[in-house]
């Protein structure tokens, strides 16, 4: 079932935070808040949550590669797969175009160094 098992990684990809995927867009300005406001805590907490969720998700994948024992597996139809795959590109294009809402956003933001 390789396009379920790309869209599980693609999914994961978002999931751990990874650049360039919509996860790593909401984690970084996470981090960035954090730590601008002093609760490092929060920063721990998020790079700690990003690696256990590397560690679960590169375990299914890994367990996916290895030889089967000859299991049989019933297959999904192709629409599901494909539904599944377009939901995980749609994470990985949303941090991709993650700077124009961003900048959107900044638009009535105080400029550093101006008093309002």
């Amino acid at each position: 079932m390789p396009l379920a098992l790309f869209a599980f990684g693609l999914s994961g990809v978002s999931l751990m935070g990874l650049p360039p995927s919509g996860g790593f867009s909401a984690k970084w300005l996470l981090l960035q808040s954090a730590l601008a406001s002093g609760q490092w805590h929060w920063a721990v907490a998020l790079i700690g949550g990003g690696a256990l969720t590397a560690g679960y998700v590169f375990r299914v994948l890994s367990a996916s590669f290895k030889q089967g024992t000859g299991d049989k597996f019933d297959r999904t139809p192709l629409g599901w797969d494909l539904v599944s795959l377009l939901l995980a590109a749609g994470a990985i294009v949303v941090g991709v175009v993650a700077t124009g809402p961003l900048a959107v956003l900044r638009i009535g933001a105080p400029v550093a160094g101006v008093t309002p």
